[in-house]
């Protein structure tokens, strides 16, 4: 960090320097010559005068409008650009060159249908693409100081739902596009980085050229397999022919949690527990005289204790260059982020290089290396009993932090028996140190016209070194259970894509035909050191001879897939298009190893029939339908194979020497074989219209879709099999439908102010229809069932309290009035499982991002909305600040005070304590509306005037000040209602613990030399 710090130091210096001799040089030199006049005329390619045209001088704020006539007048100094803009026209920039008249034509601007998209395995012209897809550019990218690429998708494309699960430094958030698509497998989408496929989301956002979303399986099936959670195309910036070209930007940030719990001090909990305990048939611990002294001193805020307000830094310098046969792009990035609570940090050094050369006139040659050293320290936490942000809820108000001598408290004999919060996240360490090196060949060759071979060979080595060690001060060693661990994993792929394209134009017609065979493959190898109870902690992980016992195991794996496509494109007039593809992938997971997927789309661009081709209203109208298959074979690579333990039944052991021993002498039974296992399969149809208005001042895009996923890999017990275990086996079908809509443009725009805006909405309905026979599968606090939405959270339904004129009927239940009530489906005066029902969902009805651009001058004001509607989420954090659950003995949550609970006089629905009471958490009292609206970015930009700049040899300088989740519109009472901790699709929105997504204040600049 201090060599960084250092260079940059050494950059301004330099660049002072530099700047202070322009300045004097420029003092020196002649006067220029005095402003000229120029007067001129604009009209349109049909030669009608254009009224409103903006004509202004590149890099200032000076400029004018045309009249009614397309006529205007100007003053101009030697050296400026003159830049004609008007909506719907291609913007014109003219130099002065001693001009007195200019009679200006502008051209129709390109319209929606023509822009040049990525489509995998090459680009298109929208106007011939099918299939349904999304753009983000890099101007989009970079209006937000960014962490990460899922964070540039966050409320910018439709049908895209991006949820920051967790508000830890260095995390991904959660992506799924168009709705879940399985139920044990990952949701996370395919990314493919300048045709590297699998290339993950760590690639740095500033080297973004623009981003493709593909959604529907028209467009996703060409990917096969690896494409049934949507693909996620990512074009890289490279260089341009010219002069070299220097770009700094840095940005500072500061953090801090947006909202804490509303919790007992130490005088309302000392009360409370003295209600608790009286109501249960105990004595009143606090004295009078105590309850006053709490009152006075307050006692400890655990929440505050815990956090800090994190400094964050980010850095970005990229140059780049070249000339006609070889161009050149090199950036370099840094991120320091630490966490939001005590010992918690993540930094991250990213490198890209990028060389494209062109060898000959047939064939060229793009070289990419790229490089990502991820470190950090304590960002693993998963929520949960034992992680100190939930703890620091549960924690006894009335404890000290530390003892007299300055040691931690261990634990504190009310509220949560977890150890102190506080000694947990600064005494333990969880350090993770990471390098990941992407080497990518991409060949060219043009063999005769029209026909085009390419290779596209990627090789990806990543280490990881994670170390770890709970000594003192941790749960783990007041348990006995303290322990430190060391483990070290290598993992390579290769992947390499080779296709044949062929494109021909022949009057009316045109056909592009791609054929590709593609194969990868990955391996993976560990080793795992683990030392218990070390006689001294002094050396960390570093020295695990010094445990009580030492522990150590490897794991080895590898995998591989085959694939082959065809893929066709026919147009006809540019008016109608059809595009088929069928690709043939070979898993190495699965005893069906190959499985075919067709898809084929079509499209009608409307808007150039004779009927529409000179409309005033239409610029654009294009007709989509599609239709596509995709696979998924989400298992373990040995998932086909029967399994072998080192420890099981003792009744399958099979000894080494013939008979008898220890276990460590013989092997057990596993899990077996499946019979039949094959891939998960998604049928998706797609209609969608794509359209502008008033030469593309608005754009209009919608979507209705449905899919059907058969044939579920789930993992299923075996319990009729002697060596028991899990078996992965195809089980039954879910599905999607959903619609999605998508408008923006430019309602206003002047010579001096812009306005532009994007608003996205998307509806999705998921069911699940078949289970192989079975009703359910209850999973935890949720269910997989059935007619119902996937993410449905299962329990009991709270019915409040029980009142007085109930008595005879809670009595039935061994329960009395103010115990908790609850729904009784099988009415049999006990509350089991038996009674567990379907309580809420976690799934959005829909989703939604809305944002505006005010231009004004040289500002720029942004800010995008971003939120989701009626879905619940689960809080076991709010179950047990309630108390009376196990590991919490008393309640903490300011709700609780006695004069908020049940009484005969005051019968509320908030329970007594009592002895027949039961808080169960997994009930519906703890399901809670988790519709939100955020204000996830809001930013005020200052592009410095280039007349200025060129006075230091400055290409341009932008500075900027943004805010990023200011403020939450909900009606959840917990920290954040976008996190949660679930890891499977059946767990999402359950919440335990998760530390919220940061409050951030940002300031930046970005420097073009």
């Amino acid at each position: 960090m201090k060599r960084l710090l250092f260079m940059l130091l050494v950059c301004c210096i330099v660049f002072g320097s530099n700047a202070a001799f322009a300045l004097v040089k420029s003092s020196q030199t002649n006067s220029p010559r005095p402003p000229a006049d120029i007067s001129g005329t604009v009209k349109d390619s049909k030669g009608e005068a254009l009224p409103g045209v903006t004509v202004k001088i590149e890099g200032t704020s000076f400029g004018t409008v045309t009249d009614d006539k397309g006529n205007f007048h100007i003053q101009v100094k030697d050296g400026a650009v003159l830049v004609f803009t008007f909506i719907g026209y291609t913007e014109q920039r003219i130099p002065f060159t001693g001009q007195t008249s200019l009679n200006i034509t502008l051209q129709d601007a390109p319209n929606l249908l023509n822009e040049v998209v990525a489509v995998g395995y090459g680009t298109q012209k929208r106007s011939n693409v099918t299939g349904a897809s999304s753009t983000i550019s890099a101007k989009e990218v970079a209006k937000r100081p960014l962490e990460n690429v899922s964070q540039a998708l966050q409320g910018t494309v439709s049908g895209v739902a991006v949820t920051s699960t967790s508000g830890q430094p260095g995390r991904d958030p959660s992506i799924i596009i168009r709705g879940v698509n399985t139920i044990t497998g990952s949701t996370t989408p395919l990314y493919v980085i300048d045709g590297y496929i699998g290339g993950g989301p760590d690639v740095n956002v500033n080297d973004i050229a623009s981003i493709e979303v593909l959604k529907d399986a028209a467009a996703t099936a060409i990917y096969g397999s690896r494409g049934s959670n949507g693909v996620i195309l990512i074009t890289t910036k490279s260089g341009q022919t010219g002069k070299t070209v220097i770009n700094f930007d840095a940005w500072f940030q500061k953090g801090e949690i947006p909202k804490e719990l509303d919790l007992m001090d130490a005088y309302d909990f000392a009360r409370s527990v003295n209600s608790q305990y009286v109501a249960t048939g105990g004595l009143a611990p606090f004295s009078q005289q105590q309850l006053n002294d709490y009152k006075t001193n307050g006692g400890t805020d655990w929440q505050r204790a815990l956090q800090q307000k994190p400094f964050v830094q980010n850095y970005q310098l990229d140059v780049s260059g070249g000339n006609d046969n070889v161009k050149y792009r090199v950036s370099l990035n840094y991120l320091d982020q630490p966490g939001l609570i005590l010992n918690q940090w993540y930094k991250d050094t990213k490198f890209r290089s990028t060389i494209d050369a062109k060898l000959n006139n047939k064939m060229d040659l793009r070289i990419i290396v790229a490089a990502s050293l991820p470190q950090s320290h304590n960002n693993s936490y998963n929520g949960g009993l034992v992680d100190p942000f939930n703890l620091a809820a549960e924690y006894d108000p009335l404890s000290p932090i530390r003892n007299p001598d300055g040691s931690f408290v261990q634990s504190a004999p009310y509220a949560s028996i977890q150890p102190n919060p506080i000694a947990q996240a600064l005494s333990q360490a969880v350090d993770n140190t990471s390098t990941n090196v992407d080497g990518q060949l991409s060949f060219n060759y043009r063999i005769i016209d029209g026909l085009t071979f390419t290779s596209n060979d990627v090789y990806n080595l990543g280490w990881s070194l994670n170390q770890t060690v709970f000594g003192p001060g941790t749960g783990s060693y007041i348990s006995h259970s303290d322990y430190a661990d060391v483990n070290s994993s290598k993992n390579t792929s290769y992947i390499t894509s080779n296709y044949l394209t062929y494109k021909k134009t022949f009057g009316d017609h045109s056909i592009t035909a791609t054929a590709l065979y593609e194969q990868s493959q990955d391996n993976g190898v560990s080793v795992d050191a683990r030392s218990n109870n070390l006689s001294t902690y002094n050396l960390g992980y570093y020295n695990l001879a010094l445990g009580g016992t030492q522990l150590t195991s490897s794991t080895y794996g590898a995998d591989g897939l085959i694939s082959y496509m065809a893929r066709v494109i026919y147009a006809y007039k540019e008016k109608y298009e059809i595009s088929a593809s069928i690709r043939d992938d070979g898993s190495s997971h699965l005893t069906q190893k190959y499985s075919t997927f067709p898809s084929i789309g079509l499209s009608w661009n409307v808007g150039r029939e004779d009927f529409l081709a000179n409309s005033p209203v239409f610029s654009d109208f294009k007709i989509r339908a599609t239709y596509g298959q995709t696979g998924n074979q989400s298992v373990g690579a040995y998932s086909s194979i029967a399994q072998i333990s080192t420890a099981g039944n003792p009744s399958t052991a099979y000894y080494y020497s013939g008979a008898g021993g220890p276990a460590s002498n013989a092997t057990f039974l596993g899990s077996p074989a499946p019979l039949s296992l094959k891939w998960e399969v998604k049928t998706a149809y797609d209609l969608g219209v794509d359209m502008s208005f008033l030469k593309g001042r608005l754009t209009f895009v919608a979507d209705a879709y449905t899919n059907k996923v058969t044939d579920l890999l789930y993992n299923s017990p075996n319990p009729q099999y002697v060596g028991g275990g899990n078996t992965q086996n195809n089980i039954g079908s879910i599905s999607n439908k959903g619609l999605e809509f998508a408008i923006g443009g430019t309602p206003f725009a002047s010579q001096k102010f812009k306005w532009t805006t994007n608003f996205n909405v998307s509806l999705n309905r998921n069911k699940v229809l078949s289970l192989k026979g079975l009703d359910n599968l209850p999973d935890g606090f949720g269910i997989i069932k059935v007619g119902l939405p996937l993410g449905e959270f299962y329990g009991y339904k709270f019915l409040g309290t029980w009142k007085t004129d109930q008595a005879a009927q809670a009595a039935l239940y061994g329960e009395k009035p103010g115990d908790a009530r609850y729904a009784d489906l099988n009415n049999d005066h006990a509350i089991t499982s038996a009674d567990y029902e379907p309580l809420g969902n976690a799934t959005p009805r829909y989703s939604y991002g809305f944002i505006n651009d005010f231009t004004y001058g040289h500002f720029t004001l942004s800010f995008m909305f971003q939120g989701e509607q009626g879905n619940q989420i689960f809080s076991q954090t709010l179950a047990y600040l309630w108390g009376g659950l196990g590991d919490m003995k008393n309640a903490t949550l300011a709700a609780a005070v006695p004069e908020n609970l049940w009484t005969p006089q005051h019968q509320t629905d908030n329970p007594a304590w009592s002895n027949t009471s039961h808080n169960e958490n997994n009930s519906s009292r703890y399901v809670y509306d988790a519709s939100y609206c955020k204000l996830k970015n809001l930013s005020l930009a200052y592009h410095i005037p280039n007349d200025l700049l060129s006075r230091i040899k400055v290409r341009s300088l932008e500075v900027y000040v943004s805010g990023q989740n200011l403020f939450t519109i909900t009606k959840y009472p917990g920290y954040d209602p976008e996190v949660y901790n679930g890891n499977t699709t059946n767990d999402q929105g359950q919440e335990f613990g998760v530390i919220p997504n940061p409050r951030t204040f940002t300031v930046g600049f970005r420097l073009g030399l």
